[in-house]
């Protein structure tokens, strides 16, 4: 099957977005099909140091530049999405006359994964996938206090969300002309119902390697004294770490606990006050952003797992923590609630701040009492994490390929 894929993300040995980008294109690849993959010139120099190592492939990467005027703009945060969609323009043109000489059997969009901001590949007239993407999942209300002054950022992404459903021809188009599209959430999927889309499923937007299962994990964690609880993400305020510590200190006082926190970003100069305000100084330590060894190390060494997302399709770290073997508190919402199990996590209802706080606190009072029960929802984690390793999510989408493109036939490997 000759593919083309849309991926204006896509950087070796990176992760969220580009590294999805990547992975798409070197895993159908390996499947036999011929591959052609257009993107930005941003990884050109990792992209072909990486595809020196499969010779063998039928792995074709096309770097389209975007103008200058909007390379210049892109500096700047409110114009990305005008740069990616005059980008798109482009692409679209490339593939174009890239069709006459190859005549694809199918389009398969998978960066940038957003609903909204559309394809521009539906002008080839081809069978096309799209996604899996997000985008359809807003920040609750009701905790905007968490996101103190960048809250206006949350409206304007709202706002901008709207503006892009009703006037981003390519989003239109997407929905007019996809065969399939493939949502990371159920917001997102009804978000796209909504619009027109004619064929919809879920699809989760991250997998991972097989290394993750590599190593050996003790049939039982070693018991500790102290519950250690582990946070890994960037210091971003829609992903919740002050809600994370807020909870954490309603947890009762006789419950030990010691808390990590891996990684840095926009807010992470906070952590200090933060810490303060919750009387939390001598039961929670941040080690800033880390090399992956020690972030891998992190996983085997603490107990359970905790991040509390307010906005999010997903999050790649769950499933990591999962391929670990930790058990998870989240909450029940969006990505998290609907592809993380009940039988691996304690998810919280996220109906208002007061009791989203308490029941966080009382999971985490739950599974220091109950180290049994740590056990078993980490190795049912475990069990699901290993049917998210990329050539199983490879394998999927074989599924979807012959469902949308049935007259087509892999190609010899």
């Amino acid at each position: 099957m000759r593919i083309l894929i849309s991926a204006y993300a896509c950087i070796p040995d990176r992760g969220s977005e580009p590294g999805n980008g990547w992975h798409w294109a070197l895993g159908n690849a390996r499947s036999g099909h011929e591959v052609w993959c257009l993107t930005t010139p941003e990884g050109k120099d990792a992209v072909e140091k990486e595809l020196k190592k499969y010779p063998h492939l039928k792995l074709n990467v096309v770097f389209i530049d975007a103008p200058r005027w909007a390379n210049y703009l892109y500096r700047f945060q409110p114009f990305v999405y005008v740069h990616y969609l005059v980008w798109q323009y482009r692409a679209a043109l490339s593939a174009r006359a890239l069709d006459k000489k190859v005549n694809f059997d199918l389009i398969h969009h998978v960066t940038l994964a957003s609903l909204q901001l559309g394809s521009g590949l539906w002008r080839l007239e081809k069978p096309l996938i799209f996604g899996p993407v997000g985008g359809g999942n807003f920040a609750p209300r009701a905790f905007r206090r968490y996101f103190e002054e960048s809250w206006y950022m949350e409206v304007l992404r709202k706002m901008t969300s709207h503006l892009l459903l009703r006037f981003n021809p390519d989003f239109v188009k997407t929905m007019r002309h996809a065969s399939l599209i493939l949502a990371a959430n159920t917001d997102t999927w009804k978000m796209a119902k909504r619009n027109g889309a004619k064929a919809l499923s879920l699809f989760l937007d991250t997998g991972l390697s097989p290394e993750f299962f590599k190593s050996t994990l003790p049939a039982v964690r070693k018991k500790n004294d102290v519950l250690k609880i582990l946070w890994v993400g960037r210091i971003f305020h829609r992903k919740g770490l002050p809600l994370v510590l807020e909870a954490l200190s309603h947890v009762k006082k006789q419950i030990p606990f010691q808390l990590t926190i891996l990684g840095d970003g926009k807010q992470g100069a906070k952590i200090p006050a933060w810490l303060k305000t919750y009387g939390l100084e001598e039961r929670v330590t941040w080690r800033g952003q880390v090399p992956w060894n020690e972030v891998k190390s992190a996983f085997m060494e603490h107990d359970v797992f905790m991040f509390c997302s307010l906005r999010d399709s997903f999050g790649s770290q769950f499933l990591e923590a999962m391929a670990f073997g930790l058990p998870i508190i989240t909450l029940n919402h969006q990505g998290a609630g609907d592809h993380i199990p009940a039988n691996a996590a304690i998810k919280v209802s996220v109906a208002n701040p007061a009791t989203t706080l308490a029941e966080l606190a009382d999971a985490v009072e739950y599974l220091y009492l109950h180290p049994n029960e740590r056990e078993m929802l980490g190795r049912n984690g475990r069990a699901f994490a290993r049917k998210y390793q990329w050539d199983g999510l490879i394998h999927q989408m074989e599924t979807h390929y012959a469902t949308v493109a049935p007259s087509a036939q892999p190609l010899e490997k």
